[in-house]
């Protein structure tokens, strides 16, 4: 990471560890730590409070990095949703010499403390070029200026993670900006739509920074691609027999592309074959036995209101990587299930209920998917 040693040090000298993290806290005061407002994290945790917890409080952020230091430095925060490949990125900070000695001691107590409360679902990585580049594959992007959103944020972890594996070095990472005619309820989306409109028309939006290549990270079908994709983007490929490929497939998975998430791209056949990361639902081994209690609750209650989360919450419910009734999934290297909650699910039995209310829902968060 090029990060500065001053840059460490500020910020991160309150990273106590989370066995240390917070002294009691009142019953109510716990928060979940979830991605944009736009996005599925926000409308998974919005779920969770709505149908498991009413108390929770749910809380949007600009990342899996930034939720995962939030678990240590934000009283009150007991859950976080995350990308699987943060634990891995973490591991090479702790490990590395770039990164003050201090700090590196308080990312492997951190590393140490985090628990997987759930798996979520897989994410797919999309890779986006425009179709006059000759590149058609994923290993072909070395060199390129590369948009991978901001810093922190959780796309900007796996395209670094994926690139540094592919490459060993830093990639040509644009610097995100935002276009004035971009559209979009939150500033990530504009964010993300503006780099849509560069890419794909770089001569017109020259006076922003060229994008040759840009990733998105998230279940398909995303709603940005599905609604405003330029028709003069394709989706790059992964090959799995291609030098790195094999540390790459370490943290992530292959997974297929449909060509019925996005007609519009002209994907050939009826899948193109990309990569994807595994979303988790995290919490932490925490030193106050009244959050600790707060967990084991918590997916007491969810286990009770899992048919219904299913039936009246985001359509990702349907397609969890685990299902109560069933085993629960190994994990990505590195991390363990919470032991507060690992035999409740692994005994979890959901009984339907349609007791709780949905939160409001706008008429553009329909169109989205975002709640129904």
């Amino acid at each position: 990471m090029n990060q500065s040693p001053k840059k460490w040090t500020r910020g991160l000298a309150v990273l106590a560890g989370l066995c240390a993290a917070a002294a009691a806290l009142p019953a109510g005061a716990e928060s979940l730590v979830t991605g944009g407002k736009t996005g599925t994290y926000y409308a998974i945790g919005n779920n969770l409070r709505d149908f498991v917890n009413p108390a929770l409080e749910v809380k949007d952020s600009s990342g899996s990095w930034a939720n995962v230091e939030d678990m240590s430095r934000t009283k009150g925060v007991t859950l976080a949703i995350v990308q699987s490949d943060v634990y891995s990125s973490f591991v090479q900070l702790r490990d590395s010499k770039d990164v003050p000695e201090a700090t590196r001691r308080e990312y492997a107590q951190l590393l140490a403390n985090l628990r997987v409360f759930m798996p979520l679902y897989k994410e797919e990585i999309h890779f986006l070029a425009r179709k006059d580049d000759p590149i058609e594959f994923i290993h072909q992007i070395k060199g390129k200026p590369l948009w991978m959103d901001v810093e922190k944020s959780g796309t900007y972890l796996t395209a670094l993670n994926i690139y540094s594996k592919l490459f060993q070095e830093r990639p040509n990472a644009v610097q995100p900006f935002t276009n004035p005619t971009a559209t979009g309820e939150d500033e990530g989306t504009r964010r993300r739509r503006s780099a849509l409109m560069a890419l794909s028309d770089p001569a017109y939006y020259k006076a922003y920074p060229k994008i040759d290549v840009m990733v998105l990270v998230g279940g398909q079908p995303l709603a940005l691609l599905e609604k405003s994709v330029p028709p003069n983007l394709k989706l790059l490929k992964f090959d799995a027999s291609q030098p790195g490929a094999d540390k790459v497939l370490q943290d992530y998975r292959q997974a297929d592309i449909l060509k019925a998430s996005y007609p519009q791209l002209g994907i050939p056949g009826s899948a193109l074959p990309s990569l994807a990361v595994d979303s988790y639902l995290i919490t932490a081994n925490f030193a106050d036995p009244q959050r600790n209690q707060f967990i084991q609750d918590f997916a007491a209650r969810f286990c009770n209101q899992f048919g219904t989360l299913q039936e009246r919450g985001h359509a990702k419910w349907k397609s969890l990587s685990w299902q109560p009734g069933s085993a629960l999934p190994p994990l990505a290297a590195g991390w363990q299930y919470s032991d507060k909650v690992k035999d409740r699910l692994a005994s979890c039995r959901p009984t339907a209920t349609a007791t709780a209310q949905p939160s409001a829902c706008s008429p553009q968060d329909r169109v989205t998917g975002l709640c129904r």
